[in-house]
Protein backbone atom coordinates (compact mmCIF):
# COMPACT_ATOMS: atom_id res chain seq x y z
CA UNK A 1 0.00 0.00 0.00
CA UNK A 2 1.22 3.69 -0.84
CA UNK A 3 2.54 5.83 1.77
CA UNK A 4 0.63 8.63 2.73
CA UNK A 5 2.29 11.89 1.60
CA UNK A 6 4.18 14.02 4.12
CA UNK A 7 3.33 16.85 2.01
CA UNK A 8 -0.01 16.95 1.79
CA UNK A 9 -0.12 16.33 5.50
CA UNK A 10 1.76 19.26 6.17
CA UNK A 11 0.02 21.54 4.16
CA UNK A 12 -3.41 20.91 5.79
CA UNK A 13 -1.34 21.54 9.24
CA UNK A 14 0.70 24.12 8.87
CA UNK A 15 0.51 25.28 12.61
CA UNK A 16 1.50 21.83 13.74
CA UNK A 17 4.36 21.82 11.34
CA UNK A 18 5.66 25.18 12.35
CA UNK A 19 5.27 24.41 15.91
CA UNK A 20 7.53 21.64 15.45
CA UNK A 21 10.13 23.31 13.58
CA UNK A 22 10.40 26.24 15.44
CA UNK A 23 12.24 24.45 18.95
CA UNK A 24 14.81 22.94 16.82
CA UNK A 25 15.38 25.76 14.83
CA UNK A 26 15.60 27.96 17.85
CA UNK A 27 17.91 25.28 19.43
CA UNK A 28 20.13 24.93 16.59
CA UNK A 29 20.88 28.56 16.16
CA UNK A 30 21.26 29.30 20.11
CA UNK A 31 24.14 26.66 19.93
CA UNK A 32 25.99 27.75 16.96
CA UNK A 33 25.70 31.59 18.57
CA UNK A 34 27.47 29.86 22.00
CA UNK A 35 29.86 28.29 19.84
CA UNK A 36 30.83 31.39 17.02
CA UNK A 37 30.49 33.75 20.44
CA UNK A 38 33.26 31.84 22.53
CA UNK A 39 35.55 31.41 19.38
CA UNK A 40 35.36 34.89 18.77
CA UNK A 41 37.02 35.34 22.04
CA UNK A 42 39.69 33.04 21.87
CA UNK A 43 40.70 33.98 18.73
CA UNK A 44 40.64 37.54 19.96
CA UNK A 45 42.85 36.55 22.74
CA UNK A 46 45.18 34.18 20.60
CA UNK A 47 46.08 36.94 18.66
CA UNK A 48 46.02 39.43 21.28
CA UNK A 49 48.43 37.61 23.62
CA UNK A 50 50.24 34.65 21.48
CA UNK A 51 50.45 35.57 17.76
CA UNK A 52 53.67 37.56 17.94
CA UNK A 53 55.63 34.68 19.02
CA UNK A 54 54.89 33.27 15.47
CA UNK A 55 58.08 35.60 14.96
CA UNK A 56 60.17 35.48 18.03
CA UNK A 57 61.16 33.86 21.43
CA UNK A 58 61.80 35.63 24.48
CA UNK A 59 63.70 35.62 27.66
CA UNK A 60 62.26 37.31 30.29
CA UNK A 61 64.65 37.44 33.05
CA UNK A 62 68.03 35.63 33.08
CA UNK A 63 70.94 36.09 35.85
CA UNK A 64 73.76 33.96 34.13
CA UNK A 65 75.35 35.81 31.35
CA UNK A 66 76.95 32.33 29.92
CA UNK A 67 73.11 31.44 28.71
CA UNK A 68 72.19 34.90 26.90
CA UNK A 69 75.89 34.09 25.18
CA UNK A 70 75.04 31.05 24.18
CA UNK A 71 71.72 32.02 22.94
CA UNK A 72 73.46 34.76 20.82
CA UNK A 73 76.14 32.47 19.55
CA UNK A 74 73.39 30.30 18.52
CA UNK A 75 73.51 29.70 14.48
CA UNK A 76 70.16 29.78 14.06
CA UNK A 77 69.89 33.08 15.99
CA UNK A 78 69.80 36.30 14.39
CA UNK A 79 69.31 39.09 16.67
CA UNK A 80 68.97 39.54 20.85
CA UNK A 81 67.10 43.04 21.68
CA UNK A 82 66.69 44.02 24.73
CA UNK A 83 62.96 44.73 25.82
CA UNK A 84 60.44 45.44 28.34
CA UNK A 85 56.60 44.33 28.45
CA UNK A 86 54.09 46.24 29.68
CA UNK A 87 50.47 46.33 28.71
CA UNK A 88 47.48 48.42 28.56
CA UNK A 89 43.53 47.58 29.56
CA UNK A 90 42.16 45.26 26.71
CA UNK A 91 38.24 44.64 27.46
CA UNK A 92 36.30 42.61 25.42
CA UNK A 93 32.81 40.96 25.95
CA UNK A 94 33.75 37.72 28.20
CA UNK A 95 36.94 39.11 29.16
CA UNK A 96 38.58 41.79 30.74
CA UNK A 97 42.90 41.75 30.15
CA UNK A 98 45.85 43.45 28.82
CA UNK A 99 47.24 44.36 25.54
CA UNK A 100 51.01 43.99 25.45
CA UNK A 101 53.23 47.16 25.15
CA UNK A 102 57.26 46.27 24.33
CA UNK A 103 59.28 48.99 25.56
CA UNK A 104 62.58 48.89 23.15
CA UNK A 105 65.63 51.03 22.49
CA UNK A 106 65.11 53.52 19.82
CA UNK A 107 67.96 51.83 17.80
CA UNK A 108 66.34 48.75 17.77
CA UNK A 109 62.65 50.03 16.69
CA UNK A 110 62.96 49.92 13.01
CA UNK A 111 64.14 46.37 13.10
CA UNK A 112 61.71 45.14 15.65
CA UNK A 113 58.88 46.09 13.87
CA UNK A 114 60.31 44.72 10.16
CA UNK A 115 60.59 41.10 11.95
CA UNK A 116 57.32 41.28 13.72
CA UNK A 117 55.62 42.53 10.12
CA UNK A 118 54.63 46.06 11.69
CA UNK A 119 53.83 49.29 9.88
CA UNK A 120 52.96 52.99 11.08
CA UNK A 121 48.98 53.49 9.76
CA UNK A 122 49.32 56.85 10.99
CA UNK A 123 51.65 59.18 13.00
CA UNK A 124 55.13 58.20 13.69
CA UNK A 125 56.93 56.35 16.38
CA UNK A 126 57.76 57.29 19.99
CA UNK A 127 60.55 59.15 20.12
CA UNK A 128 64.02 58.93 22.02
CA UNK A 129 63.68 59.24 25.74
CA UNK A 130 60.40 60.47 25.57
CA UNK A 131 56.95 59.41 27.22
CA UNK A 132 55.31 58.31 23.97
CA UNK A 133 53.52 55.01 22.47
CA UNK A 134 52.43 53.95 19.21
CA UNK A 135 49.36 52.23 19.84
CA UNK A 136 47.94 48.85 17.71
CA UNK A 137 44.92 49.86 15.82
CA UNK A 138 42.95 47.39 17.19
CA UNK A 139 44.29 48.19 20.32
CA UNK A 140 42.98 52.10 20.28
CA UNK A 141 39.40 51.03 18.57
CA UNK A 142 38.82 48.93 22.19
CA UNK A 143 40.07 51.87 24.53
CA UNK A 144 38.99 54.22 21.80
CA UNK A 145 41.79 56.38 21.90
CA UNK A 146 43.68 58.03 18.79
CA UNK A 147 46.65 60.24 18.17
CA UNK A 148 46.83 63.26 20.70
CA UNK A 149 45.06 61.17 23.27
CA UNK A 150 47.21 59.32 26.17
CA UNK A 151 47.36 56.17 28.31
CA UNK A 152 48.91 54.82 31.03
CA UNK A 153 47.97 53.91 34.57
CA UNK A 154 47.77 57.83 35.52
CA UNK A 155 44.52 58.14 33.38
CA UNK A 156 43.04 54.09 33.98
CA UNK A 157 44.10 52.47 37.19
CA UNK A 158 43.91 49.17 34.93
CA UNK A 159 46.59 50.07 32.21
CA UNK A 160 49.74 48.23 33.24
CA UNK A 161 52.49 50.92 32.44
CA UNK A 162 53.09 53.48 34.95
CA UNK A 163 52.51 57.56 34.44
CA UNK A 164 51.00 58.98 31.22
CA UNK A 165 51.93 58.42 27.55
CA UNK A 166 51.48 60.14 24.56
CA UNK A 167 49.61 58.63 21.59
CA UNK A 168 52.02 59.36 18.67
CA UNK A 169 51.14 56.65 16.02
CA UNK A 170 48.94 54.02 14.92
CA UNK A 171 50.34 50.60 14.02
CA UNK A 172 48.80 47.91 11.87
CA UNK A 173 50.31 44.19 11.53
CA UNK A 174 49.82 40.64 12.17
CA UNK A 175 50.17 41.18 15.77
CA UNK A 176 48.62 43.52 17.79
CA UNK A 177 51.64 44.40 19.49
CA UNK A 178 51.95 48.65 20.64
CA UNK A 179 55.56 49.69 21.50
CA UNK A 180 57.10 52.34 23.67
CA UNK A 181 60.72 53.47 23.34
CA UNK A 182 63.44 53.19 26.55
CA UNK A 183 63.24 55.55 28.77
CA UNK A 184 64.80 56.40 32.08
CA UNK A 185 61.53 56.36 33.95
CA UNK A 186 60.54 52.69 32.85
CA UNK A 187 63.80 51.09 32.45
CA UNK A 188 66.82 53.28 34.77
CA UNK A 189 70.47 51.95 33.03
CA UNK A 190 68.44 51.25 29.81
CA UNK A 191 71.86 52.03 28.22
CA UNK A 192 73.65 49.75 29.99
CA UNK A 193 73.86 46.81 27.59
CA UNK A 194 74.81 44.11 30.42
CA UNK A 195 71.98 44.79 32.84
CA UNK A 196 69.35 45.60 29.73
CA UNK A 197 70.14 42.02 28.60
CA UNK A 198 69.37 40.24 31.82
CA UNK A 199 65.91 42.00 32.46
CA UNK A 200 64.86 40.44 29.19
CA UNK A 201 65.60 39.83 25.39
CA UNK A 202 63.45 39.04 22.59
CA UNK A 203 65.47 36.42 20.54
CA UNK A 204 64.60 37.26 16.69
CA UNK A 205 65.28 33.61 14.69
CA UNK A 206 66.89 33.59 11.25
CA UNK A 207 64.87 33.45 8.50
CA UNK A 208 63.09 29.68 8.14
CA UNK A 209 64.12 29.16 12.00
CA UNK A 210 61.84 29.78 13.97
CA UNK A 211 60.92 26.13 15.35
CA UNK A 212 64.76 25.45 15.95
CA UNK A 213 64.83 28.89 17.92
CA UNK A 214 62.21 27.74 19.94
CA UNK A 215 63.83 24.24 20.77
CA UNK A 216 66.95 26.31 21.78
CA UNK A 217 65.15 28.93 24.10
CA UNK A 218 62.94 25.70 25.61
CA UNK A 219 66.04 23.55 26.40
CA UNK A 220 67.72 26.26 28.66
CA UNK A 221 68.30 25.15 31.88
CA UNK A 222 65.41 25.20 34.38
CA UNK A 223 65.53 27.77 37.21
CA UNK A 224 68.03 29.99 35.40
CA UNK A 225 65.96 31.52 32.76
CA UNK A 226 62.11 32.46 32.37
CA UNK A 227 61.27 32.36 28.96
CA UNK A 228 58.18 32.27 26.44
CA UNK A 229 58.01 30.55 22.79
CA UNK A 230 54.41 29.91 20.60
CA UNK A 231 54.01 26.66 22.03
CA UNK A 232 54.59 27.13 25.35
CA UNK A 233 52.21 29.99 25.16
CA UNK A 234 50.09 28.29 22.80
CA UNK A 235 49.91 25.32 25.54
CA UNK A 236 48.99 27.41 28.51
CA UNK A 237 46.49 29.31 26.39
CA UNK A 238 44.39 26.36 25.87
CA UNK A 239 44.85 24.68 28.84
CA UNK A 240 43.60 27.71 31.10
CA UNK A 241 41.05 28.82 28.87
CA UNK A 242 37.96 28.69 30.94
CA UNK A 243 35.86 29.84 28.73
CA UNK A 244 35.89 26.24 26.30
CA UNK A 245 35.09 24.03 29.02
CA UNK A 246 32.12 26.25 30.01
CA UNK A 247 31.21 26.16 26.52
CA UNK A 248 31.11 22.52 26.96
CA UNK A 249 28.68 22.48 29.60
CA UNK A 250 26.27 25.10 27.73
CA UNK A 251 26.19 22.63 24.98
CA UNK A 252 25.71 19.72 27.10
CA UNK A 253 22.96 21.11 28.45
CA UNK A 254 20.90 22.76 25.62
CA UNK A 255 21.43 19.65 23.64
CA UNK A 256 19.59 17.50 26.76
CA UNK A 257 17.20 20.08 27.48
CA UNK A 258 16.23 20.71 23.86
CA UNK A 259 15.95 16.93 23.10
CA UNK A 260 13.63 16.39 26.14
CA UNK A 261 11.29 19.17 25.34
CA UNK A 262 11.45 18.69 21.66
CA UNK A 263 10.97 14.87 21.40
CA UNK A 264 8.62 14.76 24.44
CA UNK A 265 6.36 17.74 22.54
CA UNK A 266 6.45 15.42 19.09
CA UNK A 267 5.55 12.42 20.86
CA UNK A 268 2.51 14.10 22.26
CA UNK A 269 1.93 15.33 18.81
CA UNK A 270 1.77 11.93 17.41
CA UNK A 271 -0.10 10.11 20.93
CA UNK A 272 -2.92 12.84 19.65
CA UNK A 273 -2.89 11.42 16.26
CA UNK A 274 -3.10 8.20 18.12
CA UNK A 275 -6.78 7.12 16.45
CA UNK A 276 -5.60 8.48 13.25
CA UNK A 277 -2.69 5.74 12.82
CA UNK A 278 -4.95 3.20 14.76
CA UNK A 279 -7.32 3.73 11.38
CA UNK A 280 -4.64 3.39 9.22
CA UNK A 281 -3.30 0.00 10.65
CA UNK A 282 -7.12 -0.95 10.26
CA UNK A 283 -7.21 0.04 6.53
CA UNK A 284 -3.96 -2.29 5.76
CA UNK A 285 -1.16 0.36 6.47
CA UNK A 286 1.74 -1.74 8.30
CA UNK A 287 2.79 -1.12 11.72
CA UNK A 288 5.99 -0.79 9.59
CA UNK A 289 4.57 1.66 7.00
CA UNK A 290 3.55 3.65 9.91
CA UNK A 291 6.74 3.86 11.67
CA UNK A 292 8.45 4.62 8.07
CA UNK A 293 5.93 7.80 7.72
CA UNK A 294 6.34 9.01 11.11
CA UNK A 295 10.16 8.43 10.89
CA UNK A 296 10.29 10.49 7.46
CA UNK A 297 7.99 13.40 8.96
CA UNK A 298 10.47 14.08 12.18
CA UNK A 299 13.50 13.77 9.25
CA UNK A 300 12.19 16.46 7.22
CA UNK A 301 11.06 19.16 9.77
CA UNK A 302 14.45 18.52 11.95
CA UNK A 303 16.25 18.90 8.36
CA UNK A 304 14.51 21.69 7.80
CA UNK A 305 14.97 23.66 11.74
CA UNK A 306 18.73 22.42 11.46
CA UNK A 307 18.97 24.37 8.20
CA UNK A 308 16.76 27.26 9.05
CA UNK A 309 18.72 27.08 12.25
CA UNK A 310 22.21 27.45 10.89
CA UNK A 311 20.98 30.28 8.68
CA UNK A 312 19.63 32.19 11.78
CA UNK A 313 22.70 30.99 13.32
CA UNK A 314 25.14 32.50 10.68
CA UNK A 315 23.37 35.71 10.48
CA UNK A 316 22.94 36.62 13.73
CA UNK A 317 26.92 36.18 14.24
CA UNK A 318 27.49 37.90 11.87
CA UNK A 319 25.56 40.81 13.08
CA UNK A 320 27.31 40.05 16.73
CA UNK A 321 30.81 40.53 14.68
CA UNK A 322 30.30 44.05 12.74
CA UNK A 323 28.55 45.59 15.89
CA UNK A 324 30.07 43.99 18.93
CA UNK A 325 33.76 42.44 18.19
CA UNK A 326 34.92 44.79 15.42
CA UNK A 327 33.87 47.73 17.22
CA UNK A 328 35.64 46.42 20.18
CA UNK A 329 38.85 45.69 18.29
CA UNK A 330 38.56 42.37 18.82
CA UNK A 331 38.09 38.99 15.88
CA UNK A 332 34.72 38.40 14.88
CA UNK A 333 33.80 34.50 13.85
CA UNK A 334 30.92 34.21 11.54
CA UNK A 335 31.42 30.40 9.99
CA UNK A 336 32.93 27.78 12.49
CA UNK A 337 32.99 24.24 11.54
CA UNK A 338 32.46 23.01 14.99
CA UNK A 339 29.78 25.07 15.64
CA UNK A 340 27.95 23.35 12.45
CA UNK A 341 29.17 20.14 13.72
CA UNK A 342 28.02 20.53 17.18
CA UNK A 343 24.91 22.17 16.56
CA UNK A 344 23.82 19.15 14.25
CA UNK A 345 23.57 16.94 17.91
CA UNK A 346 20.50 18.86 18.37
CA UNK A 347 18.44 17.04 15.41
CA UNK A 348 20.24 14.00 15.83
CA UNK A 349 19.49 13.23 19.07
CA UNK A 350 15.79 15.08 19.22
CA UNK A 351 14.92 12.73 16.26
CA UNK A 352 16.33 9.43 17.98
CA UNK A 353 14.75 10.49 20.92
CA UNK A 354 11.25 10.91 19.36
CA UNK A 355 11.40 8.04 17.19
CA UNK A 356 11.83 5.81 20.69
CA UNK A 357 8.47 5.96 21.92
CA UNK A 358 6.89 6.49 18.99
CA UNK A 359 7.72 2.93 17.94
CA UNK A 360 6.57 1.68 21.49
CA UNK A 361 3.05 3.44 20.78
CA UNK A 362 2.79 2.29 17.39
CA UNK A 363 3.84 -1.53 18.53
CA UNK A 364 1.33 -1.44 21.53
CA UNK A 365 -1.60 0.01 18.64
CA UNK A 366 -4.91 -2.30 19.11
CA UNK A 367 -6.91 -1.14 16.03
CA UNK A 368 -9.64 -2.99 16.84
CA UNK A 369 -10.23 -2.33 19.87
CA UNK A 370 -10.15 1.46 19.20
CA UNK A 371 -12.55 0.70 16.58
CA UNK A 372 -15.12 -0.67 19.65
CA UNK A 373 -14.35 1.55 21.82
CA UNK A 374 -15.41 4.73 19.30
Amino acid sequence: MKILSILNYSRRNKDKVISSIIPVLIAVSFLYLINTFVKSIENSLHKLSIDSYKYHATIMSCDNENIIKKVKDNENVERLIPFMQYGIRYSIPGSLTYADVIGVEDEDMNYFLEKESIQVMVGRLPGKDKKEIAVNYLVAKNKKITIGDSVGNALDKFDGINGEYKVVGILKGASMLSVVSFNNEIFKDYSDNEKSLQRGVIVFPKKNKISEVNKLVENLPKGEAVYNTFNTLDKEFHEVEGSMRILEVISILSIFLMVVTVGSSKYVEFFNRKEGVGILNAIGYTKGQILKMAVSEVLIINTISYILGLILGIGISYLIKRNIFENAGAIGVVFNGKAVLVSLYIPLFTTLFTIVPINEMINKLNPIGMIENN
